[in-house]
């Protein structure tokens, strides 16, 4: 019984996984859509967007230079993967933040034994 929860619980932690990381087409998770303003990329012209995971990149059926991202280089950026340094950051913080209050808790503590 308790096995079978445990599975329950951990199918869906891999479906959004799959589906957070993941690319999908263009009009998909990233949310991307043709507004009529982008550029088509055939034969790889240099103003396209680069950036591998984009949802408007050159794995995407939708590889294009779309003026609305202009920021960013032409990419829809919504489909790329948080970056590893990032994620590590997040991780670390959490962690030293979550340290740290154990530790004034534990001061805390021991001043009201005294």
């Amino acid at each position: 019984m308790k096995k079978s929860i445990q599975v329950l619980l951990l199918i869906p932690v891999l479906a959004f996984g799959t589906m957070g990381f993941g690319q999908t087409s263009c009009t998909g998770w990233g949310g991307y859509s043709t507004s009529g303003n982008e550029i088509d990329c055939p034969n790889g012209m240099n103003n396209c967007c680069n950036v591998y995971n984009a949802c408007n990149g050159p794995q995407s059926p939708c590889w294009n230079y779309d003026y609305d991202f202009s920021g960013t280089g032409g990419c829809d950026l919504s489909c790329t993967p948080i970056d590893s340094g990032v994620l590590f950051l997040l991780f670390g913080g959490a962690a030293f933040g979550g340290m740290m209050i154990m530790r004034r808790r534990r001061e805390a503590l021991e001043v009201i034994k005294q």
